[in-house]
């Protein structure tokens, strides 16, 4: 190779002939290509060596090594040490890497430093390559604790050298359960990553040495008591090991598994008390399907607090109604200063919980909100904040449309918070001495009238405190009734809140980050918030489009993408903020292809098709993410138009990364004189 690799992926060997020619393919067929790849024979009998010769005539990146048997854990350990790569990772000699394994794993280390390995998804397939599916592993949520009891940090997994050289490597002596002995020590001294993309393909046969059942128990069983006496947990734990019988008939090409080989003893569950925060003034229209929703909760243990905020409405003939005719305990609270943040405060100084659910009280939690996430965050003592999916309801034409968005486990929740990638704040759920830390510091700022969940939960990401995404764990927002206090100011009141809320996060940032805050923040952080009008008009030429300035005549040349973005930004009448100029631009061309679509009489229109073409309207080549919002309203033509062009949230997940592209452009023309600044 004449360059040096930046991953090195290893491929042992023992007898795999059959298998060992589209293992390799597998790892040449990668869309990062700076890696040698290092095939170790372990003394095969049979053509192995052979095959994997073949391949190293025809890339120079594959060095092969052919030594005498020692066994999988003294080979694996031998192998590493003769790769050179920052980044390590293996491939079993019978199992398949999809295409962009290396490319997706190796950009988590490279963007977070602080993480030491990266594990992701696989596939179950067969010996003839027929795929069953995700591993049932693939769905158990990391944590150094729960791996303890759970392999799930299983394939594929690229380790940063640096940590695995610091651990001390494979532990030669383990002839099993090597690499779960590896994840133990790594997971206490490096913070491990999940990527959640099936990007492996673990093949099942009758050979597997994994079949060696009853050795593989033993050795994990060796592991984890070894990782208990590091933790010092050894006082406080004992490992019980168990086989459940299990009979069935099935082919003799398939391997029967346990049904579970290890477990820790632990005391049985525990329920602590959740406390639900209702801020309330005037929501008497929605206000009993609010407190249903509560009563209706899976999670045996909580209490709701209705903090009444002035009301002149029934709101509170309400909750006194649901309180006398339910034996979840509802108490009525008054706060007089009005103000929904002022609501939650004080509902919070008389909540008990351990637990703290905000929920506003226009929405819903779904049945089994509050156990799923309760159990995510007792399971994982180091996360602080459990999030999950949510339903955008909204009236149309007399009827009730909706609109799901599918939540996902973010690497850069910061990032994610200042480009306003929003959900409601009854989506999360917190630990009461993470509400304590951010009541200190004012997160339901009392001055802040609008954007409030957007400030309370962006300081939380700045503070670095950790979320987790509880898949399943659903609430539905309303967006029902322009009279809510939040929605009644003024442009340029809204403009001035956010304006002091962004210097209240950059105050934070420097305290958090004194030596300088991190690159890919300070746009954000440093965004203008003056209000601005084109300064220019857009022209036509035969190959391309120009800008013209207003005042100087100065010519611009514009891409596709930007005369794109000029050309909706040219039909502004209204003068906003660089936040808001990025959403009208994004509408525009957002109602473009929903109205250029739908004449398509033979179409049906998705949100999937819809975010790929604003993708390529904005020069991506590609979605750079996969769409995350479903919808669950649809006529016989596809997905309802006028819904979508009116009433589509576009600060939505989906459009998160379109928006800062835009801005980008926008704070471009701003510093070179194209947008007129005009006074609030």
């Amino acid at each position: 190779m004449t360059t040096l690799p930046s991953i090195s992926i290893i491929i042992t060997v023992y007898n795999r002939a059959f298998f060992l020619g589209a293992t390799i393919e597998s790892v040449l067929a990668q869309t990062r290509k700076d890696f040698e790849l290092l095939i170790w024979d372990d003394g095969s009998t049979d053509d192995s060596v052979a095959i994997a010769r073949q391949y190293e005539q025809q890339d120079d990146r594959i060095r092969v090594v052919a030594s005498c048997h020692q066994g999988l854990s003294p080979t694996l350990k031998a192998a590493v040490a003769a790769t050179i790569a920052p980044f390590v990772g293996w491939v079993d000699s019978d199992d398949l890497l999809a295409p962009t394994a290396l490319e997706e794993t190796a950009a988590v280390l490279e963007t977070l430093p602080q993480v030491g390995m990266v594990y992701t998804n696989y596939h179950l397939i067969d010996a003839s390559g027929r795929d069953h599916g995700l591993g049932h592993t693939c769905k158990v949520p990391y944590s150094p604790k729960r791996l303890l009891v759970d392999f799930m940090t299983f394939h594929f997994r690229l380790i940063r050298r640096s940590m695995y050289e610091r651990v001390g490597g494979i532990d030669p002596t383990y002839p099993t359960a090597e690499d779960y002995d590896l994840c133990l020590r790594l997971s206490e001294v490096t913070e491990i990553q999940h990527l959640a993309r099936p990007l492996y393909f673990y093949r099942r046969h009758s050979a597997n040495k994994t079949n060696e059942q009853m050795l593989t128990i033993q050795w994990t069983q060796r592991a984890i008591e070894a990782a208990i006496r590091r933790r010092n947990l050894d006082s406080h734990y004992q490992l019980h090991t168990r086989l459940v019988a299990y009979f069935s008939l099935q082919s003799r090409s398939t391997t029967p598994q346990p049904r579970k080989a290890v477990e820790l003893v632990v005391p049985k569950p525990r329920t602590p008390l959740v406390s639900i925060v209702i801020p309330c003034h005037n929501a008497a229209p929605r206000l009993d399907a609010c407190l249903k929703s509560c009563v209706a909760q899976t999670y045996p243990n909580l209490e709701i607090l209705v903090v009444d905020n002035q009301s002149t409405d029934d709101s509170m003939l309400i909750a006194k109604h649901w309180s006398e005719q339910t034996e979840r305990p509802i108490r009525i609270l008054q706060c007089e200063t009005l103000g929904a943040n002022a609501a939650r405060n004080w509902g919070f100084q008389q909540a008990k919980g351990d637990y703290i659910q905000w929920l506003d009280a226009d929405d819903e939690l779904e049945p089994k909100k509050l156990s799923l996430q309760v159990n995510a965050l007792e399971q994982q003592v180091e996360v602080d904040v459990a999030f999950g999916d949510w339903e955008w309801q909204f009236v149309n034409q007399n009827q009730t449309t909706q609109f799901k968005f599918a939540g996902q486990q973010y690497s850069d929740m910061p990032l994610q918070m200042l480009w306003d990638n929003w959900r409601p704040p009854h989506c999360y759920l917190l630990r009461r001495s993470v509400a304590e830390r951010l009541d200190r510091l004012q997160a339901w700022h009392p001055e802040t009238r609008i954007c409030m969940d957007r400030e309370y939960f962006t300081i939380a990401a700045l503070l670095g405190l950790r979320f987790q995404y509880v898949p399943g764990s659903l609430v539905r927002y309303h967006w029902w009734s322009a009279n809510q206090l939040s929605r009644s100011r003024s442009y340029q009141e809204r403009v001035v809140s956010r304006a002091q809320m962004f210097q209240r996060f950059r105050d934070l940032s420097e305290v958090r980050w004194a030596a300088g805050i991190p690159e890919n923040y300070r746009f954000l952080l440093q965004q203008n918030w003056e209000i601005w009008l084109p300064a220019f008009t857009i022209h036509h030429k035969e190959t391309h489009s120009v800008l013209k300035h207003s005042e100087t005549n100065v010519e611009l040349a514009l891409s596709r993408p930007q005369q794109q973005i000029a050309t909706a930004l040219s039909s502004l009448s209204m003068p906003q903020t660089l936040e808001d100029l990025s959403r009208w631009v994004l509408r525009q061309i957002w109602s473009k292809l929903i109205t250029r679509i739908s004449e398509d009489s033979n179409a049906l229109l998705t949100t999937q098709q819809l975010t790929e073409e604003l993708a390529v309207q904005l020069g991506f080549s590609v979605p750079s993410f996969p769409t995350s919002v479903t919808d669950s309203d649809r006529n016989e033509t596809g997905l309802l138009i006028t819904p979508l062009l009116h009433d589509f949230p576009l600060f939505a997940p989906s459009f998160g990364e379109y928006r800062l592209i835009v801005q980008g452009f926008l704070e471009s023309l701003r510093q070179h004189g194209w947008l007129k600044r005009l006074s609030r």
